[in-house]
Formats: C-alpha cells, sequence, structure tokens
C-alpha cells in the first residue's frame, strides 16, 4: 500500500467522534444551548478538516498519528506509544484535580468518577499487556 498515492475516507474513530460532537450540537441547539451548540459545531468542523487533512495521500506521519487516521501497522505502534503518555498524563492531571477540589472544601463527584475510571482502565490495560507479553 502507497502511503502517497492512496486516497481514502477517514477512519471510523473520527467518524465517531465528529458524529458525537454533531448530535451533542444538535441536542444543543433543540434544547436552548445556544453556546453549547456553537462549541460543539466549531469541534465538530475542526476534527473533521483535521481527520480530512491527516488522511491526505501525502500527510506526513506525525499528521496521520495526530489525526487517528493510521495507514499501517507503524503508524498504530507509535500511536500507542502516545497514547500511553497521553494515559499518565490524563491519570496525573486527573488525581491533581480531584485533590485540589477536595482541599477547596467540596468533592467534585464527576471529577473523582473521571480518575476512578481511569484508574481501572490503567490497571486492566496493565493486566491484559502483561498477559500478553
Amino acid at each position: 500500500m502507497s502511503k502517497t498515492t492512496e486516497r481514502r475516507g477517514i477512519s471510523r474513530v473520527n467518524v465517531i467522534l465528529v458524529s458525537v460532537f454533531g448530535a451533542g450540537a444538535l441536542i444543543c441547539a433543540v434544547t436552548g444551548n445556544v453556546p453549547g451548540a456553537v462549541v460543539l459545531t466549531v469541534f465538530g468542523v475542526l476534527g473533521l478538516a483535521g481527520a480530512l487533512y491527516a488522511a491526505r495521500p501525502g500527510a506526513r506521519d506525525v499528521t496521520r498519528i495526530n489525526g487517528l487516521e493510521y495507514r499501517d501497522e507503524r503508524d498504530g505502534r507509535l500511536a500507542q506509544q502516545g497514547f500511553a503518555v497521553v494515559g499518565v498524563a490524563a491519570l496525573v492531571i486527573s488525581v491533581a484535580a480531584f485533590v485540589v477540589t477536595t482541599l477547596m472544601g467540596r468533592i467534585d463527584w464527576f471529577i473523582w468518577g473521571q480518575t476512578m475510571a481511569l484508574a481501572i482502565v490503567w490497571g486492566i490495560a496493565n493486566s491484559v499487556v502483561v498477559r500478553r507479553s
């Protein structure tokens, strides 16, 4: 498969992400949440533009990986390494946000739930990876 001449549509992941932004924007518009509709529409349009840009035949490796438009196993492996770093950062940021909000005298259950979900997924992912190695 040639990385420079093949043209294809955007990835399923990008279709799902853009669709979620679009559905959210529509729900916001129907319920009268105009600022939410605008923000979600802008994010959806930017996401679609980024995906289309990354799906171009001549797109650089980093552009494809950042745009979730993997063309081969190498792109997938590089993306996994990048997501590993993102996962650690997300867990650390989430824990810090939970500690700070708790120290401020309030417990934010959304942040607590996010922190717990990230910790659980991290533990499961590590178990799966260790079992496969």
